[in-house]
C-alpha cells in the first residue's frame, strides 16, 4: 500500500502527473472525493516516501492523502471511475433538460408577445421551472465520492489562515 500526498499544482510549474500513473490516479480520486471540477493538472501527487513530497510540503501543505494498492487501483479503473463518470452524466442530462425546456418556453413566450391574441401568455413564468428542478436530486455523485473516500482512505487537509 502506498500513501500519496496530493498538492495543488502551482500554475506555470511545468509539473504534470505521468498519464496512467498512480500519482495521476491519486489526483483524480481527490477531485472525485472533493466533487470539484478542476483542470486535469490542477493537482500533483507524490508517494509519501518520495523526496518530492517533502519538498512540496515545505512549499505548501498537502491538500489530500490517498492510499492506493493494486487491488484498489483495479477497483478504481473497473468500477469507481466509470460510476463517477456516469453520475456526472446524470448531472449534465439534468442541466441539458433544464436548458432545453427554458429555450422552448422562451421561444413560445416570444411568439406570444408578437401575437395579437396571445400576448398575455407567459408560459416560462407559469411552469415553475426553478421549483421543479430544485426538487430533482441526484445524490449519485455524492454517494460515489463518499465510497471512494472510504475505500482509498482519503484524508482531506483543510488549512485555514487566521
Amino acid at each position: 500500500m502506498t500513501k500519496y500526498l496530493v498538492f495543488k499544482n502551482q500554475p506555470g510549474s511545468g509539473q504534470t502527473n505521468v498519464p496512467g500513473s498512480r500519482e495521476e490516479m491519486a489526483c483524480i480520486i481527490a477531485q472525485v472525493v472533493s466533487q470539484q471540477a478542476n483542470p486535469k493538472d490542477f493537482y500533483i501527487a507524490y508517494p509519501l516516501e518520495n523526496p518530492h513530497s517533502t519538498w512540496e510540503s515545505l512549499k505548501e501543505a498537502a491538500k489530500f492523502s490517498v492510499e492506493i494498492d493494486d487491488e484498489r487501483a483495479a477497483l478504481w479503473e473497473n468500477e469507481i471511475l466509470p460510476l463517477a463518470d456516469l453520475a456526472e452524466n446524470i448531472n449534465e442530462a439534468i442541466g441539458d433538460a433544464y436548458g432545453a425546456i427554458v429555450d422552448a418556453a422562451q421561444a413560445f413566450d416570444h411568439a406570444c408577445e408578437k401575437s395579437k391574441n396571445f400576448q398575455d401568455f407567459k408560459v416560462l413564468d407559469d411552469i415553475g421551472m426553478d421549483r421543479a428542478f430544485d426538487n430533482l436530486e441526484n445524490g449519485s455523485s455524492y454517494e460515489v465520492a463518499c465510497r471512494a473516500e472510504e475505500i482509498f482512505e482519503v484524508e482531506s487537509f483543510h488549512h485555514y489562515h487566521a
